[in-house]
């Protein structure tokens, strides 16, 4: 039996992939920093974890896995995974496999200019990008400033025109107070992309394993940053491109690719190389990356996936529940 560890319970990524688990034959664990998390009713055994930047994370993190016997764990967040990446070795001597990307990816991917940069010059369409404000030519575009390395919503300013052109005087007159222009993103590096103004926005999944490359897109409507209401959408030129970055990437595993659609060109200005928000609906239809991650890791073959369903709709909704209860 697999005895499985997920991180960051508390957030709808980890709930979603806890779902999908909760209906395998598995033994579930989970952490979070949280000392109260969503997830925790999941779980056999739950435990608050420090911080993945804090100093003894990584011993932790090891540590409770040989305690439980952990045989695959699943890094959610993108600091857990930053940090799990550069010690992976020492789970892999215990035996334990990881649902992670390689380290090539993820150094690409978790970098939204690197990411910018590799798409530009590989003939894919993406929104100019810019780590220097100074940079952008002033041509009446509203661009987003956002964290270079870390994904969702938190930190995005969108900036007008005339406001990019407020930045560079501002910059030119005093460089070190251009560093806390965005009081959102406080100490991070940041890109400047310019946005495109369409509510087609798109999410694309694949999946790749060594015989195929399996991929799913939705249409979605964002609600705080997360995909509320998604629409499939079987059109193959969504396929397509995802195909062509996965091959590009050499891909192994799963990533999620987004990306806005105008004038009949596909803006990508983000890749995620983790499971992503969608996970459930994907499961829902069929499109199983997190089994097909862990039976992959586990030398089993994946199946080549088409979909059955040509509409379906599907809404994010609340629920309540209770965590604890003791009489």
């Amino acid at each position: 039996m697999r005895k499985i560890l997920v991180t960051a319970v508390s957030g709808d990524i980890a709930n979603g992939i806890l779902k999908i688990l909760q209906e395998q034959d598995a033994e579930l664990y989970g952490c979070d920093v949280n000392s109260i998390a969503a997830g925790m009713d999941r779980v056999k055994k739950f435990w608050q974890s420090r911080y993945a930047v804090e100093e003894g994370y990584t011993e932790e993190l090891l540590g409770k896995c040989l305690e439980y016997g952990i045989t695959h764990l699943i890094p959610v967040n993108e600091r857990e995974i930053e940090v799990v990446s550069d010690n992976r070795k020492l789970f892999e001597e215990h035996g334990i496999k990881i649902v992670i990307q390689d380290e090539r990816i993820l150094d690409i991917c978790l970098d939204k200019y690197k990411t910018a940069q590799l798409l530009t010059d590989n003939g894919f369409d993406v929104p100019d990008t810019y780590v220097n404000p100074c940079l952008i030519e002033v041509d009446g575009s509203s661009y987003i400033c956002k964290p270079r390395k870390s994904n969702g919503s938190k930190g995005i300013q969108i900036y007008s025109a005339g406001e990019i052109a407020d930045i560079k005087k501002r910059y030119y007159a005093d460089e070190t107070a251009f560093n806390n222009i965005n009081d959102n993103i406080q100490g991070e590096d940041c890109v400047y992309q310019r946005y495109i103004d369409s509510d087609e926005e798109y999410t694309i999944g694949v999946f790749r394993d060594i015989a195929v490359i399996n991929t799913i897109a939705f249409r979605r409507e964002l609600k705080n940053g997360y995909s509320n209401i998604v629409k499939l959408s079987n059109a193959g030129e969504y396929a397509e491109l995802a195909i062509r970055i996965a091959k590009l990437l050499n891909l192994k595993g799963y990533i999620n690719i987004q990306l806005r659609k105008k004038d009949d060109r596909l803006y990508i200005f983000e890749i995620n190389p983790r499971i992503s928000g969608t996970v459930r609906f994907r499961h829902m239809l069929g499109f199983t990356d997190v089994l097909w991650w862990l039976d992959m890791l586990d030398n089993i073959a994946v199946p080549e996936f088409r979909c059955e369903y040509n509409e379906a709709v599907g809404i994010r909704e609340l629920n309540e529940k209770y965590v604890i209860l003791k009489t």
